[in-house]
């Protein structure tokens, strides 16, 4: 134990051991349960990243397997794609050892496992090591950013990048050393060229900067000159992608509205990235049950003790770096409802994901506060409800929809001359999930998208109707069998009889069901 008296009007401290016991090395503790924690946050990652490939993953999957380093810089440069290249090329990359969606999804598993570490690492700089060590928990459980870290787009890249640019601010404006001042110059470079929206945490940490440590202006200043010209080469793909036809259509297809901003704001929070999976299913009622009472005991903790304490229990200048993790996780959310409020809107559960990392350390911030002993309790609620909505992640039915399930059904049972229609085509482009997922060939006739599979859609393109659909594979199996997967509304009996009748049906549950039906000739022998 640390024994302590006073001589001389100094505080003398001296080390000694009580009935044999060891002092507890609490940094070395802390080291292991982010250790365990980080573990555990990649167990449930690597699980999920071992899902079908989906939506927007399939145009990175065909850019980086239809194209050399510089034929994927190229075709991001253009409308083809609104983000920015690096997660492209680091997708490219990792295919580079073998082209699987796995492998495509790769960098986002490892920014994922790494966020863990580094939420720690930048808790410990601004809310303290206990509470550090309960934000990194809330990170490794996060649904949301569970889902984004297996999933072969730039958001988890973003949030890595931009909670190292935050730690490397920190670091650097602590020590005055030039390393950390470039670091963070280059990870601050490198959260715009994974996604635009990081500019919005990026510019309030430097706002805060410049507040907090008047002495680090300079460095701070040339710091984010550096990063700016660094950023200058694609300054015209800024301007392609600002342009796209595509920002307009999402734009339309989720308008501004109170209930959107909500449902975005809560499933961000504790919820699942899809809106049509209500926060009822994931985490589901017993959990939200647990994390209002979290908030509401910690609330009423930090009440009763700013009662009891006065002005003591205000923030002091100290905690300037709780201010700072506030101010990054209330700048996404504000300042994308600015922009869409004046212009395109890109207001989003994903696009809310590079403050998320934030978030985490004010909600771990509050748990805390709510008292010495109360603190135990609501910590302990608000995990419980993390980790039931993580442990659901891995439950089938909120999983990605289950394409090779029902490919592994066709390649096991159609025969040559059977035609397949693939009428859950999710993202119109070159690739769909059902063709990824199928090992064997076969005759493939889109229904409701486009037909096109050698570029992305565009506004021109007109889809095939489901009617149209049938028609040319009834035609093309000339007695064959025709598989139809499609999402939860299946095709019409209507469009194969009177000449085919249904034989068998088949669902895969997921997030998004899907319906396999079989149907054979009247005529015909095979069945």
């Amino acid at each position: 134990m640390r024994v302590s008296e006073r001589r001389g009007g100094h505080v003398v401290e001296a080390q000694g051991r009580s009935a044999g016991r060891r002092p507890v090395d609490l940094r070395a503790l802390a080291a292991l349960v982010v250790v365990v924690l980080t573990a555990v946050g990649v167990a449930i990652r690597v699980s999920v990243a071992g899902e079908p490939i989906f939506g927007d993953e399939l145009s990175t999957y065909w850019i980086i397997s239809t194209n050399g380093l510089g034929g994927v810089v190229s075709t991001v440069h253009t409308d083809a794609e609104i983000p920015p290249p690096l997660f492209f090329v680091a997708a490219w990359l990792a295919t580079r050892i073998e082209l699987t969606p796995e492998l495509a999804r790769a960098p986002s598993l490892v920014a994922g496992a790494a966020s863990v570490p580094v939420v720690y690492l930048l808790g410990l700089r601004t809310v303290g090591r206990p509470t550090a060590l309960v934000a990194a928990a809330l990170t490794a459980l996060s649904p949301f950013l569970i889902y984004y870290s297996a999933e072969a787009r730039g958001y988890a890249l973003m949030v890595l990048m931009v909670a190292l640019s935050t730690l490397a601010m920190l670091l650097a404006a602590d020590t005055r050393r030039a390393r950390w001042w470039v670091l963070y110059a280059a990870c601050s470079c490198a959260a715009v060229y994974t996604h635009y929206t990081s500019v919005f945490p990026l510019a309030a940490q430097f706002l805060w900067l410049l507040w907090a440590h008047p002495q680090a202006r300079k460095p701070a200043l040339l710091s984010n000159v550096g990063a700016a010209l660094g950023f200058l080469p694609w300054l015209s793909g800024v301007r392609a992608d600002f342009g796209s036809p595509t920002t307009e259509i999402l734009s339309d297809l989720n308008p501004l509205s109170w209930e959107y901003v909500r449902d975005s704001l809560s499933h961000a929070a504790v919820g699942y990235p899809y809106r049509h999976t209500g926060l009822d299913e994931l985490p589901g009622t017993p959990a939200l049950v647990l994390f209002a009472l979290a908030l509401i005991l910690a609330v009423a903790g930090v009440a009763v003790r700013a009662v009891r304490a006065g002005p003591r229990a205000w923030p002091s200048a100290r905690d300037q770096r709780l201010v700072l993790v506030a101010v990054i996780a209330l700048s996404v959310p504000v300042g994308e409802l600015i922009v869409s409020a004046v212009g395109t809107n890109l207001f989003g559960g994903r696009n809310l994901i590079a403050g998320l990392p934030a978030f985490a350390l004010c909600l771990a911030a509050l748990l805390m506060a709510a008292g010495p002993r109360l603190r135990f309790v609501t910590v302990a609620l608000a995990l419980a409800c993390f980790a039931i909505g993580a442990a659901k992640m891995l439950d089938e039915r909120h999983g990605r929809p289950d394409f090779r399930a029902a490919a592994n059904f066709i390649d096991r049972r159609a025969l040559p001359g059977d035609v397949v229609i693939d009428a859950a085509v999710i993202s119109p482009g070159p690739y769909s999930s059902l063709d990824l997922s199928l090992r064997r060939k076969h005759l493939v006739i889109r229904a409701g998208v486009p037909e096109q599979r050698d570029r992305p859609f565009g506004l021109f393109d007109q889809p095939v109707s489901r009617a149209r659909a049938a028609e040319t594979a009834v035609a093309a199996a000339d007695g064959g069998r025709i598989f139809v997967v499609s999402g939860r509304t299946a095709l019409r009996s209507r469009l194969f009889r009177p000449r085919y009748r249904l034989v068998e049906t088949r669902t895969y549950p997921g997030t998004a069901d899907l319906k396999l039906q079989v149907w054979a000739d009247r005529r015909s022998p095979r069945r």
